[in-house]
């Protein structure tokens, strides 16, 4: 099969081929008709452009039947989809308000609430389009209250951090954690179709850490590991942070939690430069510190098997011993900015080290 074109027909398809605005299908057609006149066979053609027969010989009979300018108009209309797009916006917001673990609940709901069928297939074609992706779900503190969180930002911290910006004070987030001796699974590149496996244990020992990390330099941080975190060893971590700055006042923020409110320590508190400032309850997303805990497990616990608690507990204490190794990514990391728990982003000043 073969045709000939005029030299203006020639240039014309020349000049649809490199339009800057490239359109898969005019492309296709243009070319078909020249590699026809340039007498490539149709296997050649099929091959070259991933075409079946019945498409060029479908082509060839528009261009013959209606020149060239009205063969390359494109009247091609997609799908429109079986739901309109008031169905469309409404199961958007169904599901941005409904949680769903799989596609054939989804079918279930269009079929009853729009008599519209959906294979499961279809059904995951649709929800791409639409803007949806399978993924995990986040847990959220549910008692959290979003007014005192804001109240928090707006206000106390911005207050406190005028204090350090005069040099009267310092600002530090703490908090204890808890990592268990037992192997996290990690995320990491690994080859497609093949597993990379690591050593698991069942160890139940933890090691109980009390930190405090500094609002301003994120990489200046004062720890105390400890067979438990309770109101002594939260004295403990205070009294380092009072020998670290001698004459500055320091507001210590922390939870909520019963040894951080336990009387006595509130007491001793008082008598010194230490001044404890509680976060709004279960407002763990307003402290600094749970960065910290995240970048942690990253560095020194996720993919990593330990045969000995003994190594577990030193690969940790070393963490915080060698902190200045990540100066870097704790700035990036631990920048003062945060989210509240109903989705509100604030953008605090943070000094340079």
């Amino acid at each position: 099969m073969n045709i000939k074109l005029t030299e203006r027909e020639i240039a014309e398809l020349r000049r649809i081929q490199k339009k800057e605005n490239f359109h898969r299908r005019r492309f296709v057609k243009a070319t078909v008709l020249l590699m026809l006149h340039n007498e490539l066979t149709l296997e050649e053609i099929c091959h070259s452009l991933s075409l079946d027969d019945n498409t060029i010989y479908r082509y060839v009979k528009s261009f013959q039947e209606k020149g060239l300018e009205d063969y390359m108009k494109d009247n091609y209309v997609g799908c429109q989809g079986k739901l309109t797009a008031e169905q469309e916006r409404a199961l958007v917001s169904h599901l941005e308000n409904n949680l769903y673990s799989d596609c054939k609940s989804i079918c279930t709901y269009v079929r009853e609430t729009f008599g519209v069928k959906f294979s499961v297939t279809g059904m995951r074609d649709l929800l791409h389009r639409l803007g949806f992706v399978y993924k995990r779900t986040k847990p959220v503190p549910s008692k959290a209250d979003e007014a005192a969180q804001q109240s928090f930002l707006n206000t106390t911290l911005p207050r406190l951090l005028e204090e350090v910006a005069r040099g009267e004070a310092e600002v530090y987030f703490a908090d204890g954690v808890h990592p268990t001796h037992n192997t996290r699974a990690g995320y990491g590149w690994i080859r497609k179709g093949k597993e990379y496996k690591i050593g698991a244990n069942t160890g139940r020992m933890r090691v109980n850490i009390n930190a405090a990390i500094r609002a301003t330099k994120p990489h200046h941080i004062v720890y105390d590991i400890t067979d438990s975190i309770n109101a002594q060893s939260t004295q403990r971590l205070c009294r380092k942070l009072l020998r670290r700055h001698s004459r500055k006042k320091i507001y210590y923020l922390c939870d909520n939690a019963r040894y951080n409110r336990c009387s006595w320590l509130k007491k001793w508190a008082a008598g010194t430069r230490i001044q404890l400032i509680y976060f709004p309850s279960y407002s763990p997303n307003l402290n600094l510190i749970e960065r910290l805990w995240r970048l942690m497990r990253k560095k020194v616990i996720d993919g990593v098997y330990y045969d000995s608690y003994d190594k577990f507990r030193k690969n940790i204490h070393d963490f915080f011993a060698n902190i200045k190794k990540y100066k870097d990514e704790l700035r990036k990391l631990m920048s003062l900015n945060f989210r509240t728990i109903g989705g509100r982003s604030y953008h605090l000043s943070q000094t340079s080290s």
